[in-house]
């Protein structure tokens, strides 16, 4: 076994028994590895740092379970692969429904039921954003509305880039079980709308 990979076994440890810096340590050893992959495999900056982003997300959610990783550059090759793929089928996905959208409703009127669904699911998640530290929610703001990069907002935020990472996956895994306990029926019901 090769002195990286026995420190990564022994982080891989310590991160199962639930130490932060241990799971902090991995992140800063592979976030530039897994983001190139995501990188080519993309073609696109926000993309890639999106996928870079869950795959530590899942990482850190798993970490009972990453004491039984034996290679974990092919663990996080595979897991970032297959979130490439599954995003790339997402936004596939979510193209041809908006087309079908545009071309099936007139979402613009206020008086169309579909729409104000719509603009109420949107409403939840802007609450569910306001209820955010103040620092996740300006990272989260600055890269998701403005577009801008980690980078960028690092710079614009004083912190550091690991920081702004830190801030938005943090961000996306609260909104998401926000989302999940405030408007799943919302969604499932502008979906039976559109049959």
């Amino acid at each position: 076994m090769t002195t990286s990979r026995y420190t990564d076994r022994t982080l891989l440890l310590r991160m199962a028994a639930g130490e932060e810096d241990a799971f902090n340590q991995l992140f800063n050893n592979y976030w530039d590895k897994v983001y190139s992959t995501a990188l080519v495999l993309t073609k696109s900056n926000q993309i890639a740092e999106d996928i870079a982003q869950e795959v530590f997300l899942r990482m850190w959610q798993n970490r009972h379970k990453t004491d039984i990783i034996d290679n974990l550059d092919g663990f996080l090759f595979i897991t970032a692969r297959n979130l490439v793929y599954n995003k790339l089928s997402r936004l596939k996905l979510e193209a041809a429904y908006t087309n079908y959208l545009q071309h099936h409703f007139s979402l613009s009127e206020p008086d169309t039921e579909t729409g104000t669904e719509f603009r109420q699911l949107q409403s939840i998640l802007e609450e569910g954003m306001r209820q955010l530290p103040p620092q996740q929610q300006k990272a989260f703001r600055l890269s998701r509305e403005n577009g801008l990069s980690h980078e960028e907002i690092s710079h614009q935020m004083g912190v550091s880039r690991a920081t702004v990472k830190d801030y938005i996956v943090r961000a996306i895994a609260f909104l998401r079980k926000y989302l999940q306990e405030h408007a799943l029926g919302l969604f499932l019901l502008i979906l039976s709308r559109l049959k």
